[in-house]
């Protein structure tokens, strides 16, 4: 047998073998047909959906039957906090939220949505008082070491990621303990709401999360689940596997496939159109709701050679295509925003950054306490917001 029979043998053992190894296959999972009419596998009464589709109206925030609303305001304002995704990028924004927080500016937002490295920041937010103390720890304790544990890149091919996961859930766990979860559920109770968005890969649709009904439920396990929405949200493919949801069509227990946000959208506000100004009205409020948008990473690309080779290549391919993607959800918010008469500012990394990884890490610590810093003055200096996405 050649060199190259025996090397070809072995690939298609090792796939062969990964191929056996998943407890994940197909026939469990759900399928075009039913995908939309499954429910989670819970036996608990809930007042709220603990999730919705991102096309689906969340019905539930304004009831036109009676004209009420469970979000309530403090002050005279509807404050609403969009958070992208951004991967290593997510320390901007931390930065940006720990800047306000010192400056005496940080607003009490009744919604938060975040995705990806949004979803890791919106919970602090959310909860606010000690825990926002928490959130440059939390986000800049994000190192390869931490959530990546054991790396094997040949993984990827024969597996679900490069990573088997368990470190980045332990590091979910640590850092959304259950004491916390409780304080996501006392402020649903109080009328604020967090959505956060994953991926549901075998459609290819926006998943949203109502976070603080799911904290806020009887559910035996309401912490385990939602660690596992975060650690969905932000589950990058090919880094970290992907998580799985048992569902239920009518008697039987199927799965659904659940990753990074990021795939669906970038960042939103608005499921389905949902028009916030309902809920502004019946609120009786008189000033104009305030949408601020914090997007981790650019909103241009920069000029920069591009080496003729594979990898290279690719790299340039993605980030291109996830600009694009960014660029239009933040051209629909505002053009949504402008229709229901809210009142959009956002902030963004801006061309002026020009700190650059020093290492291969896909949280290089340097850098990412870098961007935080940055995003830090930006706030304490009063140079933060902008209305118009850079041409």
């Amino acid at each position: 047998m050649t060199r190259k029979s025996n090397i070809l043998t072995v690939v298609l053992l090792s796939v062969s073998v990964a191929a056996c190894s998943t407890t994940h296959t197909l026939d469990k999972r759900v399928t075009e047909d039913n995908y939309k009419e499954v429910t989670l596998d819970t036996n608990v009464k809930v007042e709220e959906p603990l999730r919705f589709w991102g096309s689906e109206k969340p019905d539930f925030l304004y009831d036109q039957s009676t004209q009420t609303t469970p979000i309530t305001v403090k002050g005279d304002t509807l404050n609403i906090l969009a958070l992208s995704g951004g991967g290593a990028n997510g320390a901007f924004g931390a930065g940006v939220l720990m800047g306000l927080a010192d400056k005496g500016e940080l607003k009490d937002y009744s919604v938060i949505t975040g995705i990806s490295a949004g979803a890791l920041i919106a919970p602090f937010v959310f909860v606010g008082g000690d825990e926002v103390e928490r959130l440059e720890d939390v986000i800049l304790g994000i190192n390869d070491k931490e959530v990546l544990g054991k790396k094997n890149f040949l993984n990827t091919i024969f597996k679900d990621a490069f990573t088997d996961g368990d470190s980045f859930i332990e590091f979910i766990a640590k850092s959304y303990p259950e004491e916390m979860i409780d304080k996501i559920a006392l402020q649903h109770r109080k009328g604020k709401r967090i959505f956060i968005g994953s991926t549901h890969l075998d459609s290819g649709e926006l998943m949203v999360w109502n976070l603080g009904a799911i904290a806020n439920s009887e559910l035996p396990n309401r912490v385990e689940l939602v660690h596992k929405v975060l650690a969905s949200s932000a589950s990058i493919p090919g880094v970290f596997p992907p998580q799985f949801f048992n569902v239920r069509d009518e008697q039987t227990v199927l799965e659904e496939m659940h990753v990074d946000g990021g795939l669906a959208a970038q960042v939103f506000y608005n499921p389905s159109s949902f028009d916030y100004q309902l809920v502004s009205e019946t609120l009786g409020l008189k000033a104009t709701p305030q949408l601020d948008v914090i997007r981790n990473g650019l909103l241009k690309t920069p000029y920069k050679p591009v080496n003729d080779k594979g990898v290279a290549l690719l790299t340039k391919s993605l980030s291109g295509l996830t600009m694009m993607q960014t660029r239009g959800d933040m051209y629909r918010m505002k053009y949504l925003s402008e229709i229901d008469d809210l009142e959009m500012q956002f902030t963004y990394i801006d061309q002026d950054f020009s700190e650059a990884k020093q290492s291969k890490d896909l949280f290089d610590l340097d850098y990412m306490k870098a961007i935080y810093q940055y995003g830090y003055d930006k706030a304490v200096t009063g140079e933060l917001w902008e209305t118009e996405v850079p041409q």
